[in-house]
């Protein structure tokens, strides 16, 4: 099993596919100014809640993007059962790639996506990057994991290449500044949402192998997991942190 099919099976029970609450999220769109008939490009949308949650609550269409097919499908097959769903439209590709086709948007997202432009040497790269999928006046979304306090080489590796460029929430914001950007609002996940991330991730995966026993991946999913779960709680709970940042493109 791939890391995609992995990540799809471990967010099953998951609302967003990422440490973040509905009231987090509102909290900030509150003032981002987003109004109905607004057009939003999601970066890595996975199985399209947030998208789905931007079009029911805020009456905006969104292009929901995803390199995976195995994340799309799972993503169409719930727009299809959800009342807003009619307002998204799904795409199969890179997230720059898309970006660089697409028209600029009034709200780009880009939330627990991981690094999305290949070669940015640092935050402040990516984010100039993304924001020229914003129309001027526009706003970017992001949201991303950083460190509370310097990681031990365990849990740098357990987290994969993508914390290459992790920093702190307020190197994050100072990034948006670098990039050209009016950073507009910032907060960070609660202990209790980590918790909830966390605990619904493993769980999730000890279901999969416990209903899958003939999957020939299923005991290094549990393998993977346990060491995962004890990793998080002796370590990332306390030393790993997910930020929403809330940009205006002047």
């Amino acid at each position: 099993m791939d890391h995609l099919q992995l990540s799809a099976v471990a967010h099953a029970n998951h609302h967003f596919s990422s440490p973040v609450s509905v009231e987090m999220l509102d909290r900030v769109l509150a003032l981002s100014g987003i109004e109905r008939g607004w057009r939003a490009i999601d970066l890595g949308c996975g199985p399209a809640a947030m998208a789905l949650h931007l079009a029911d609550h805020y009456g905006v269409t969104v292009e929901a993007v995803d390199r995976s097919s195995v994340m799309l499908d799972l993503a169409q097959a719930r727009a299809k059962a959800h009342r807003a769903g009619e307002r998204l439209s799904f795409h199969e590709a890179e997230s720059m790639d898309y970006l660089a086709t697409a028209a600029p948007c009034d709200l780009l997202v880009a939330v627990g996506a991981g690094a999305l432009v290949p070669g940015a040497a640092d935050n402040a790269a990516q984010l100039a990057a993304l924001a020229e999928g914003v129309r001027p006046g526009g706003r970017l979304l992001w949201g991303e994991s950083f460190w509370k306090r310097p990681p031990s080489d365990i849990l740098r590796a357990a987290t994969g290449p993508v914390t290459a460029l992790y920093a702190s929430h307020a190197d994050y914001v100072l990034a948006g500044e670098a990039a050209g950007l009016t950073p507009l609002y910032a907060t960070v996940s609660s202990d209790q949402d980590w918790d909830e991330y966390a605990w619904r991730y493993c769980s999730a995966v000890e279901a999969y192998a416990a209903d899958h026993p003939d999957d020939p991946a299923a005991g290094a999913m549990r393998q993977r997991i346990a060491a995962w779960r004890r990793l998080y709680l002796a370590e990332g709970r306390d030393g790993l942190g997910f930020g929403l940042y809330l940009f205006g493109k002047p």
